[in-house]
């Protein structure tokens, strides 16, 4: 028979030990626990009820227990000694603080026959302290000899979620900081009264490039865990690369080169993301001044291609077969091993987020192109 209590959310009903008993038994006399316990990840496959019927080795060891024994019978947040868990005595999903669980809900979803996922900030208190996990979990139905059975899948996120907290405190004050040198410097070159002085001009590019390269490094980030929102606007497209030549005319890596916007270079108006696109862009200028010498050209142009508009950026230099084929993977670089992010950055932005192509093309007769094309409209719904 089932023991049932007062819950102030999910159900209180539990299922007797010896239920849970010969419910373990149909799991351990398959081939499921040795499948189960090959794998790396917490998996629990849990009854109607919410209880533990069966564990692999990671989640008893997840759990800190001996053997599976120890964990038979509790629902998940028992077996992590969660503080809500031990509010009432109807225990895990019961409390009124579980109706934010995004564990009790995935499971709940689970239990109505659709697959469920969701986050769980949970507290513990294990050997006298309290501890803070960030979990991620995923709940799929199942059905075994006609009985309903949730698998259901942890993973600690934690390490994950206290990184990107670091990261957006960083990006945070040193941008602040870089951000405030940077009129700082703009203050005293509008207040310097003996005429332009090439040193402040010197560092008022040397700062904007370091806000520049502080906010790119932040968009990546925000890019690869799919955090970044578009903001999209109508731009022409040669004014665009006007302010490209300008913000790289005086830039370290210029090295006495001249960047010039070709003569049949066309004017379309798109509406885009045009942060992202100075972003891809400025990447792909950065790389023709970095292969370049003093003396050599980088040439910008854009052309009208119908319903899209097509992007480039030349320069004399050729780039080797061998480097050809890995140009845009993540971390690939000529330059060393903490390099390697610009030419996935522009794979990564356009295709994700600009909803367009880049590519290139390299040979001894004409130096490398690296090209960005993209519809001429890109809109939010």
């Amino acid at each position: 028979m089932d023991i049932v209590l007062t819950t102030a959310f999910a159900s209180s009903e539990r299922a007797t030990t010896a239920v849970i008993l010969s419910q373990f038994k149909t799991f351990v006399d398959t081939h499921c626990r040795a499948f189960f316990d090959a794998l790396p990840s917490v998996i629990l496959a849990l009854n109607k009820h919410r209880q533990v019927v069966f564990a692999n080795r990671s989640a008893v060891e997840f759990f800190g227990h001996s053997g599976v024994e120890g964990v038979l019978g509790m629902r998940p947040g028992e077996a992590l000694a969660c503080v809500n868990a031990l509010e009432g005595a109807d225990g895990c999903g019961t409390s009124r603080y579980c109706r934010n669980c995004g564990a009790v809900g995935a499971i709940l979803t689970a239990l109505e026959g659709h697959a469920g996922d969701g986050d769980c900030k949970l507290l513990r208190h294990e050997q006298g302290n309290f501890e803070g996990l960030d979990l991620h979990v995923s709940a799929t139905p199942l059905d075994i000899e006609g009985m309903q059975y949730v698998l259901f899948a942890v993973k600690d996120i934690s390490h994950e979620m206290r990184r990107r907290s670091m990261e957006r405190i960083f990006f945070h004050d040193v941008l602040n900081l870089a951000g405030g040198i940077n009129g700082l410097v703009e203050v005293l070159r509008m207040n310097n009264t003996q005429g332009e002085a090439p040193e402040l001009s010197v560092l008022n590019s040397a700062t904007q490039s370091l806000v520049d390269e502080i906010i790119g490094q932040r968009d990546l980030l925000s890019a690869e865990t799919n955090e970044l929102k578009p903001v999209y606007c109508a731009e022409s497209s040669h004014n665009l690369l006007l302010q490209l030549m300008s913000l790289y005319a005086t830039a370290p890596t210029a090295q006495g080169q001249q960047i010039t916007l070709q003569s049949t270079c066309e004017d379309v108006q798109i509406v885009t993301d045009i942060r992202l696109v100075h972003r891809v862009l400025g990447n792909m200028v950065k790389n023709a001044l970095e292969a370049g010498h003093p003396g050599d050209a980088v040439t910008l142009g854009c052309r009208d291609e119908g319903d899209g508009v097509r992007f480039f950026v030349r320069n004399g230099s050729v780039i080797p077969k061998n480097v050809q084929d890995n140009i845009f993977r993540r971390r690939f670089s000529t330059k060393g091993e903490s390099r390697g992010l610009g030419t996935y950055s522009m794979l990564l932005l356009t295709e994700r987020y600009l909803r367009g192509s880049v590519g290139f093309t390299s040979a001894e007769t004409e130096g490398t192109t690296f090209f960005l094309r993209l519809p001429k409209r890109l809109e939010s719904a």
